[in-house]
């Protein structure tokens, strides 16, 4: 597959930083999907990949078990359901579906006991703090992360509201007792992008 990729030798600007290159297309879990990308959205932690900063993520990713010595990017996708691995029920091949960017252990004893699961200890993001994002033809998802596309969306639309409107929601909500109502002034930090667009 051709992916779009940023090794350690280019971290720097992004126009640099990715390339497009050919690579495999990556081996699939049992609780993993397999997407074929039709949109991918474009996010800060991209830059921030790119750059190498605030965390060298390829190094990270390596410390983790992931130890490819590139990084595919790209924690916003839509696409079609490729292929799936033996324990997936949620979706099928064929399947038009959005990717939500947060990634955990579902036998974390956190996400078992209920609680949730972005706060868990296994929690990364997609695409950024693991490989395998959505700027490449394929992406290699969980299949929790896995949703049915809006069909009255296009998949660029589909594809640029998952991070950010989980962002803003994470801002906005469970912080008690600091809880946001209706009417309450707000501040949204670069309130500009899509973050503020959602919030």
């Amino acid at each position: 597959m051709l992916a779009q990729l940023i090794r350690p030798e280019r971290f720097g600007e992004p126009r640099d930083a990715f390339v497009a290159e050919p690579v495999e297309v990556p081996a699939l879990g049992p609780r993993d999907v397999l997407v074929y990308v039709m949109a991918a959205g474009v996010n800060y932690n991209n830059v921030w990949a790119a750059m190498g900063v605030p965390i060298d993520v390829i190094k990270t990713r390596q410390k983790k078990g992931e130890p490819e010595a590139f990084h595919i990017g790209g924690s916003d996708a839509s696409g079609v359901v490729w292929a799936t691995g033996k324990d997936v029920k949620n979706v099928k091949v064929g399947d038009d579906v959005v990717v939500h960017c947060g990634m955990w252990d579902p036998a974390d004893p956190w996400v078992v006991a209920g609680k949730d699961p972005m706060f868990a200890p296994t929690q990364r993001i997609w695409g950024y703090e693991s490989n395998w994002g959505s700027f490449a033809q394929y992406c290699k998802v969980h299949d929790h992360q896995c949703l049915p596309k809006p069909q009255h969306l296009t998949w660029e639309a589909a594809a640029s509201y998952m991070l950010v409107g989980a962002t803003a929601y994470r801002m906005l909500h469970g912080w008690s007792p600091n809880v946001v109502g209706e009417g309450d002034p707000i501040l949204v930090w670069g309130g500009a992008g899509g973050l503020g667009s959602m919030a």
